[in-house]
C-alpha cells in the first residue's frame, strides 16, 4: 500500500515561496523595499487629500459669494476720540465700496483697494492691515491721527466751514458748519490767508503751522483752557499771531521760537499770561500786548493793556 504523503497548504507553499525570494534578495534590500512600499503609499493618500482641498476651498468661497449680508467693519484699537457716527459709517463705506461683491477671503484685491482708499482719506498715519475676519467681517489695523484743532476756511461755493487739521497741520476728512452747535471742544484757528483749504490729507500754509507751533508751547499751561482761538491774520504781514479768550485779546507775537530780541521769550510770555490769568485781567474786555512788557516793574500792567482796542 503506498505511503501517503500530506500535501503542503498553497499558502504554505507561497510563504516558503517568499521566505526563499527574501532569502536571496537579503535582509537589507527586503527593507529596503518595505520602506518604498509605504513611502508610495503615503503619497497616493497626500495626494488624494490635496486634490480634495482645491475642492473644499471652491466650495466654501462659492457660498460666501452668495452671501447678502453687509460686510461689518471693525476699527481695531480705534483712538477714544473715534465716536462720531458719521465718521465711523463713512470709513466703513470706504471699504465697503473698495471690496463692493468681492466676498472672497482667499482674494485680497479687494483689501488692497479698500487699504488704499483708507489712507486717501487723511484719517491715518499708516494702514497697517485690512483682512478678513469670516466671510461678512472685515478687521483694520492702522496708526490713526490726532485731531488738534478747527480751522475757519470756505468751501469753493462760498459756505464757511470749520476744518479739522492734525498736529502736522493736514486736513482731515471732516468739518462742521461754523457757529453750529455741537463743534468738538478743540482750539479754532482763526484768519489764515489760505481760506479755501486743502484736499483732505494735504497740509494748509506757513500761519496755521505757527498758530500750532503756538498751541504746542501753551498745551500744558495752567491758563489753557481759556484759550478760546489762535488769530493768524498778521502773519502774513507783521509775522506774529494773537491768542484770544473769551473777552480778551493776547498780543503774543512771533511764533514760537522765532522771537526777535526785542521780544520777550516764549518762557516769559507764559509766565506774563499766568499772572494775567490769575489776577483776573483775561475776563474783561481788553488787548494785552505782550512782546516786550518788562515783567519786572510793579507798574508794568499799566504799559501793555490797551483798555481799547482802537489804542493799538
Amino acid at each position: 500500500m503506498p505511503s501517503r504523503r500530506s500535501k503542503r497548504s498553497k499558502s504554505t507553499s507561497g510563504s516558503t515561496g517568499l521566505q526563499a525570494i527574501a532569502d536571496r534578495l537579503g535582509p537589507r534590500t527586503v527593507i529596503g523595499l518595505r520602506a518604498a512600499g509605504w513611502a508610495v503609499l503615503t503619497g497616493l493618500l497626500v495626494a488624494g487629500g490635496l486634490l480634495g482641498i482645491p475642492t473644499l476651498k471652491d466650495r466654501a468661497e462659492a457660498r460666501n459669494l452668495l452671501l447678502d449680508d453687509p460686510i461689518e467693519v471693525r476699527f481695531v484699537g480705534g483712538p477714544a476720540w473715534f465716536e462720531d457716527d458719521d465718521l465711523r459709517m463713512e470709513l466703513a463705506d470706504t471699504v465697503r465700496r473698495a471690496i463692493g461683491e468681492d466676498h472672497a477671503t482667499t482674494r485680497d484685491a479687494g483689501l488692497r483697494r479698500a487699504l488704499e482708499g483708507l489712507e486717501r482719506t487723511g484719517w491715518f498715519e499708516q494702514v497697517t492691515q485690512v483682512r478678513w475676519i469670516d466671510p461678512t467681517t472685515v478687521a483694520v489695523d492702522a496708526e490713526w491721527v490726532v485731531p488738534i484743532a478747527l480751522v475757519d476756511g470756505t468751501l469753493a461755493d462760498g459756505e464757511r466751514r470749520a476744518f479739522l487739521v492734525d498736529s502736522a497741520g493736514r486736513r482731515l476728512e471732516l468739518d462742521y458748519p461754523i457757529g453750529a452747535a455741537g463743534l468738538p471742544e478743540l482750539l479754532r484757528i482763526k484768519g489764515v490767508s489760505e481760506v479755501v483749504p486743502p484736499a483732505p490729507g494735504e497740509r494748509w500754509g506757513d500761519d496755521v503751522d505757527a498758530a500750532l507751533a503756538l498751541h504746542r508751547v501753551i498745551h500744558d499751561a495752567p491758563w489753557y483752557d481759556l484759550v478760546r482761538s489762535i488769530d493768524t491774520r498778521r502773519h502774513a504781514t507783521d509775522r506774529e499771531v494773537e491768542l484770544h479768550t473769551d473777552r480778551s485779546t493776547i498780543v503774543w507775537g512771533s511764533p514760537p521760537g522765532q522771537w526777535t530780541l526785542a521780544e520777550n521769550t516764549d518762557r516769559d510770555k507764559i509766565l506774563i499770561v499766568e499772572q494775567l490769568a490769575t489776577d483776573g485781567y483775561l475776563k474783561t474786555d481788553a488787548i494785552y500786548d505782550i512782546r516786550s512788557f518788562d515783567i519786572h516793574r510793579d507798574d508794568a500792567i499799566l504799559d501793555f493793556r490797551y483798555r481799547n482796542p482802537e489804542d493799538r
